[in-house]
């Protein structure tokens, strides 16, 4: 608080070495200038004094204060510090979550895929088998029909005529 700059104090004259005998001349001004010089002094010896004084109590009165500001200070920096370090695990669990979704949905998406190739595959092996099955009965169904033959009753033709 105490400024750095010196503080300036009257400058006393010498003690009037003249005895004063009347309260007017040159000896009676000579020491009334000095009283006046004394006594200006001594008021602002008095005013540094209280003002030393002043700045010590206040510094006592504010130095438990200023440990807990600086307490609180150092605590807030640890706090930060801490956001810091947990902002910083929350990106890269983030970062990991986001890389274990994506290998995750890779995963569906191949098995998705080979699920797709195996019922084409399956579908196709069904339609072939089914092709060849119907086309079994269809040769089976014609080989049968091969030797049976269509013959109309003789008495049909007269009632007809």
């Amino acid at each position: 608080m105490q400024s750095d700059t010196p503080v300036q104090l009257t400058q006393v004259p010498p003690k009037p070495t003249c005895t004063q005998i009347f309260n007017t001349g040159s000896c009676a001004d000579l020491w009334r200038d000095y009283n006046q010089a004394v006594q200006q002094r001594t008021r602002e010896e008095v005013q540094l004094y209280v003002n030393r004084q002043k700045e010590l109590a206040s510094s006592q009165a504010t130095a438990p204060l200023q440990q807990q500001i600086a307490d609180l200070n150092k605590l807030v920096t640890d706090q930060q510090g801490r956001i810091r370090k947990l902002q910083e695990q929350m990106q890269a669990d983030s970062a990991t979550a986001l890389q274990q979704t994506q290998a995750a949905s890779t995963v569906t998406l191949q098995g998705k895929s080979a699920a797709h190739t195996q019922g084409l595959e399956q579908g196709a092996g069904i339609g072939m088998a089914s092709a060849l099955i119907l086309f079994g009965v269809i040769v089976g169904i014609r080989r049968l029909t091969r030797n049976f033959s269509i013959i109309e009753k003789p008495q049909a033709r007269s009632a007809s005529a």
